[in-house]
Parts: structure tokens; C-alpha cells; sequence
């Protein structure tokens, strides 16, 4: 780590050691393997994490000063043979780089500004839609299998116990989202076009700030159809068509980090959270669950003994950071292993809950979400942990299937149609939904045109209204609670304690 230099000197203090070590590191890369002259191979796309602090401003500061050291950095990429792809290292102090060199990453290590170099990695998170079908992991339903809705309600409303659940519809009444509040979506995209996504001719997926690191750039797309089940947890419209969302009202940014076969890529998560920044988002829902492939030998834990994970974790950290520093109130699904995430050591031997986390979901300042069943208790897929789980919300039973979807999520999929699914990747986007309705409730328009409230305000009140199920007081399997979208736009923060069981007590 490297302070700021006393002087405005570019030779003063630290920095003439800095300088002195950059250049001897120039020359030394000149003869390592990843030299002009050494062997190409295969391109190969590299992540490189650079030692740095944090200014005021909460952008990141290559080696303590930004202006000093960023042109270094890109030569230093340069001449061991490789290409900048992203430069995020105003925002994180992270570039994506593509190297052809053998033994580029050995010659970027060479250099004191870099802290870790590894090669990009994809894993399974998500089947294709017709693998999902296949698996009975989805089921299609139509529009109007439950026949003429009741007065008021969509469609498929009556199907919707989640949303009865966290009292959404109740919460409606006073707060149904503003259109200034915008919720971005990480995951495989949105159909943009989707029926249930339109009122009065107008979508309320922005595709003008969406954007694509994986699969295919057309941001009105959803690669697979995860993300548009998710949207459609979130916001879809009421409009008379499928279903309601939990906040109708605010505006979806679509971000793809996952391509058409279900693989998501760790340069893409890194890329998209810092967007969700960069374009300073009131939300971001992150319903992914970000493990390596699985001939890496790893699992759901990134921990510190092992360089690669942990590298990917940090760079995750600071991308959530720099995030909630631009005004996001980051939420992620904690996990489907249904593993105590306190005991890492279960299924990752050795491992200790000091030197792991499941990343997203353990970041600093992420909601991290179990799901419940239609009782209302945990999941039995959906992992959990004291410290580790922050609040519960419906994600559907997944041992529980049926033709009826009595005990799944229903909600949008790709091409106007709508399907049920259970996951953790479903109770997110149910508090990625509430935190919405707080936002619009309780946030203010600057005079850049941007929504504020107060960092970590939003996570707090999410915790602080929820209905205490579990054991009273915050405990392993629910964290502080339940959702509860009417006492959350309300700010009931009075206790509310239910009582009822965890199968891990």
C-alpha cells in the first residue's frame, strides 16, 4: 500500500521509491517470458488488481495517487504484452486485460503497484430455458390458466403468494415506486419488450443506460430468462397482463453479466457491479451466485488461502464498494447449497469463517437474502448462517413442485409468457423490490437529477422493519426477519415478533 506523496514533487517522499521500483520493473519485464520477444500462445483474458487506497471522493487511487501512477499502470500492461479491455481502475483499481504473451501475468507480478494477476473464469449459474423446462426446474403457464382475475388484480395475481406475503399490494396503497428510482438488474437481461413491462405504450426497462459485458450487446434481450423472471419479481407493470411486481412503478436497468448458455463470467460481474455505480443506480439486485467452474476444484467460499478466489473476491468488494458510494443499495440471493455459510469448513476442509465468504451475498453493505416457502419458513435449499443472513424473503419451495405453481414464484419469462420458479434467486428481487418502494418513499431529487438517500440507510430500514420470525431477536436461519414492504414504507420500526420453526435449530 502506497500513501500520498507530501510534495507535489512527483520525485518526493514514497513516490521517488515508487518510481525507482517502476522503472527497474520496466526493465525487468523486457527480459521476462511476457516480453516482446517471448512466446505467443493462445489470447487469454487476465483480471489485474492494483495496490492502491481509496480518495474522498471514493474513487480508488493506483498506488495512493491516480494521476501519477494510471499512465504507468496501461505501459505496464503494454509491455508485457498484453491489452486493456476495461479500465476500471479509476473506479476499483481492477483492468481487464488480453494477452497472446506466455508468461505475461508472471511479468505483471513483477511490479510492486500489482497486487494479484489471474486469468478470467465462467461458471454454470443458470440453465438455458429449455434445460430448465426439461429439469422440471420451470414451468410454463399461461396468461389466463386461472381464468377472469377479481376486480383489481392481474391476471395471475391470485397465484402470487410472496407478494401477499411481504404485504406488497397493502404497501401499494401508500408507495408503489417512483419512475425517477431506477433498479438494475445484474444477470442475463431483459426482455425489454415483455408485455407485462409496458403501461400505456411505454416500457419501463431503460435499455438506454442497460448494458451488456456478456452474450450478446442487444440490451432489449434477455440472454436466458433468469433476469427477466427477476425484473418481473421486481417491477413488472399493472397493466391488466400476467402479474404485479412488488414496486410497479420505478424503472428497470437491464445488465448483463451472463450469456445464452448460463455462464457468467467473473470479468463481466466485476464490469457490471462498477456500472451500476458509474450510472449511480438507487438499486441493484444481484441474483447470482458467484463460484468458479467447477474443474477449478472450488466451491461457493472464497477464501483467502487460495490466491485466485480470493482475488475475484476483492475484486467484488470494491466493486460493491465503489456501488453503494454512488448511491446504490446493493441486494443478493445468499445461496442454494442450504449450507450454514459460519461453518465454512463443512464443505470446504480447513476452511475458516474468518478467511471465507460467499460473494456476493457476504460483501459489506449487501442485503443478503434467505428464501421462505409458502409456510413462511426457510427453504430447505437456501443457505443461512448467524452474521451471514440479513433478512428472508418468499424464494419458493423447491422440494415442493407442483402443476399449480402454489409453491413457486411466479413471474415474467421472455417472449410475453410467464413461468414459476424457487431459488434464493427469487427472494432477492422481493427486497431488491421493497428497497425500491424505500427509496421512492424516502428519497429526494438532486439537482444533478439523481435520486439520494443516505449510504446504508436504505439496508438498514429494510432490517429494522421486518417481521421477527425464528428464534426472537435476530438468529441464524432469518436474520432480522421477514420482508415486510408495508412496515418498510410506513418506517414501522416497532417489534413484531412470530413465532415458528428452522429445521436447523
Amino acid at each position: 500500500m502506497f500513501r500520498p506523496s507530501p510534495s507535489s514533487s512527483p520525485t518526493a517522499g514514497p513516490f521517488r521509491a515508487l518510481l525507482i521500483a517502476a522503472l527497474a520493473s520496466a526493465l525487468l519485464v523486457a527480459a521476462l517470458p511476457g516480453s516482446a520477444t517471448a512466446q505467443q500462445t493462445a489470447t487469454q483474458r487476465y483480471l489485474v488488481t492494483y495496490n492502491g487506497t481509496y480518495a474522498l471522493s471514493g474513487k480508488y487511487a493506483l498506488g495512493g495517487n491516480y494521476a501519477l501512477n494510471h499512465q504507468y499502470a496501461l505501459s505496464l500492461v503494454g509491455k508485457a504484452g498484453g491489452t486493456v479491455v476495461s479500465d476500471m481502475s479509476r473506479q476499483i483499481g481492477l483492468m481487464v486485460v488480453d494477452s497472446a504473451r506466455q508468461g505475461f501475468a508472471d511479468a505483471m507480478r513483477q511490479d510492486p503497484l500489482v497486487a494479484s494477476v489471474i486469468r478470467d473464469f465462467s461458471w454454470k449459474e443458470y440453465p438455458t430455458l429449455q434445460e430448465a423446462i426439461s429439469s422440471g426446474q420451470l414451468k410454463t403457464v399461461n396468461e389466463y390458466a386461472l381464468g377472469e382475475p377479481a376486480a383489481g388484480e392481474e391476471p395471475l395475481q391470485e397465484l402470487q403468494w410472496g407478494l401477499r406475503m411481504i404485504r406488497a399490494p397493502k404497501a401499494h396503497t401508500i408507495e408503489a415506486g417512483w419512475r425517477k428510482v431506477d433498479v438494475g438488474v445484474i444477470d442475463t437481461g431483459i426482455d425489454a419488450a415483455h408485455i407485462d413491462f409496458i403501461r400505456n405504450g411505454t416500457s419501463n426497462v431503460d435499455i438506454s443506460r442497460g448494458a451488456s459485458f456478456a452474450g450478446s450487446p442487444d440490451v432489449a434481450t434477455d440472454n436466458g430468462f433468469h433476469g427477466t423472471h427477476v425484473a418481473g419479481i421486481i417491477a413488472a407493470r399493472d397493466n391488466d397482463h400476467g402479474v404485479l411486481g412488488v414496486a410497479p412503478n420505478v424503472t428497470l436497468v437491464p445488465i448483463k453479466v451472463c450469456d445464452a448458455s448460463g455462464y457468467c463470467y467473473a470479468s463481466s460481474v466485476a464490469q457490471g457491479i462498477t456500472y451500476a455505480g458509474d450510472i449511480r443506480l438507487d438499486v441493484i439486485n444481484m441474483s447470482l451466485f458467484a463460484d468458479d467452474d467447477p474443474p477449478a476444484n472450488s466451491t461457493q467460499f472464497k477464501c483467502k488461502s487460495d490466491p485466485e478466489q480470493y482475488a475475484f473476491r476483492v475484486m467484488v468488494e470494491r466493486a460493491v464498494k465503489y456501488a453503494r458510494f454512488r448511491g446504490a443499495a446493493p441486494v443478493a440471493a445468499i445461496g442454494n447449497s442450504g449450507t450454514d455459510l459460519r461453518r465454512p469448513g463443512e464443505t470446504q476442509p480447513g476452511a475458516t469463517e474468518e478467511d471465507c465468504d460467499v460473494v456476493p451475498a457476504e460483501v459489506e453493505g449487501v442485503t443478503a437474502t434467505v428464501a421462505l416457502g409458502p409456510d413462511a419458513l426457510k427453504s430447505s435449499y437456501s443457505s443461512y448462517g448467524f452474521r451471514h443472513a440479513d433478512v428472508a424473503a418468499p424464494g419458493g419451495d423447491a422440494e415442493d413442485l407442483d402443476e399449480t405453481c402454489t409453491a413457486e414464484i411466479i413471474s415474467t419469462l421472455p417472449g410475453n409468457t410467464w413461468g414459476c420458479l424457487s431459488g434464493t434467486s427469487m427472494a432477492s428481487p422481493h427486497v431488491a423490490g421493497v428497497a425500491a418502494l424505500i427509496v421512492s418513499r424516502s428519497g429526494t431529487l438532486g439537482s444533478d437529477g439523481d435520486v439520494k438517500v443516505p449510504v446504508g440507510s436504505v439496508d438498514t430500514r429494510l432490517k429494522s422493519t421486518a417481521v421477527d420470525i425464528g428464534k426472537q431477536g435476530y438468529d441464524k436461519c432469518y436474520g432480522d426477519g421477514r420482508l415486510d414492504a408495508l412496515r418498510a414504507v410506513k418506517n414501522v420500526t416497532k417489534d413484531l415478533f412470530t413465532s415458528s420453526g428452522c429445521s436447523e435449530y
